[in-house]
């Protein structure tokens, strides 16, 4: 089963795949792509999603692995960073292709199979019955961003990223809760078994401020996989990789770098107000 993956492509030097969340697309990873120079970063539109063909029917988790894992040995890239729903391909990603992928970050990590934060599988229910109603746009948008759960509160106090996201996701034609395509990508069970092939050397970034089920998470990651360290970010919710850019690229710039990350706990330092 092939999908049109289209691409988003800057910078040169070492190769870094980007795998954004759900809704959104590569144009989003800009401001943090212009503090990270000295890589080509290579931002792939998930199906469904940007300037990609639909998804597909019957698209399980492992075969879109697979297929971005083509699309990164033809890019070159050894490094992966993903954000939210994008960590539960690039997790994927990592478990099937280990020969591939030697650094990884995650932000906000998203384990397929594993407990959602409470709320979230009934804003999808209303989602759903909006779009049948409504149609995609900027209903659709305002329901998806409003809080609680809390995926975009952190946005709000960075009003031109808020701005940004919300284009996107008016954008987003929401087909695959009509469809029910999507279900097949979220059933698979990422367990601790398939977690732990996992061999890159990876990071995990977590706002402190993100919603419980995601530092649990976290912690799940840091306990399966043998080559991880964490990071919490102080003043980040649960998009913090594009809520901080200034903060967060160094770690990154640092961890992509480096031939041996050294692992243990790390928390940012604080944020001044």
């Amino acid at each position: 089963m092939s999908t049109e993956l289209r691409t988003r492509v800057a910078g040169a030097g070492p190769a870094v795949l980007w795998i954004h969340g759900y809704t959104m697309d590569s144009s989003l990873w800009g401001d943090l792509w212009d503090r990270l120079p000295g890589f080509r970063h290579v931002g792939v539109d998930l199906p469904g999603h940007g300037a990609s063909g639909p998804l597909p029917a019957g698209l399980t988790l492992p075969a879109l692995a697979a297929e971005i894992a083509g699309l990164a040995r033809s890019a070159g890239a050894s490094r992966v960073v993903a954000l939210s729903f994008g960590t539960i391909v690039g997790l994927q990603l990592a478990i099937d292709a280990p020969d591939l992928v030697q650094r990884l970050i995650l932000g906000a990590p998203t384990i397929s199979g594993w407990p959602a934060e409470p709320g979230i599988s009934e804003r999808y229910r209303q989602l759903g019955l909006l779009r049948r109603f409504a149609g995609p746009g900027e209903q659709m948008a305002e329901l998806w961003m409003s809080s609680p759960p809390d995926i975009f509160r952190g946005t709000e106090r960075h009003p031109r990223l808020r701005g940004q996201i919300r284009s996107v996701v008016i954008r987003h034609s929401w087909a695959e809760l009509v469809n029910g395509r999507m279900r097949p990508l979220t059933e698979h069970v990422q367990d601790v078994t398939a977690l732990s092939r996992i061999t890159a050397h990876t990071l995990v970034v977590i706002g402190d401020e993100d919603m419980p089920a995601y530092h649990q998470h976290a912690g799940t990651l840091c306990s399966a996989v043998a080559r991880c360290r964490s990071v919490t970010l102080p003043g980040a919710g649960h998009l913090c990789l594009l809520e901080r850019p200034d903060e967060v690229a160094p770690i990154l710039d640092g961890h992509l770098r480096s031939p041996e990350p050294e692992f243990k706990e790390y928390v940012a330092p604080a944020i001044p107000t």
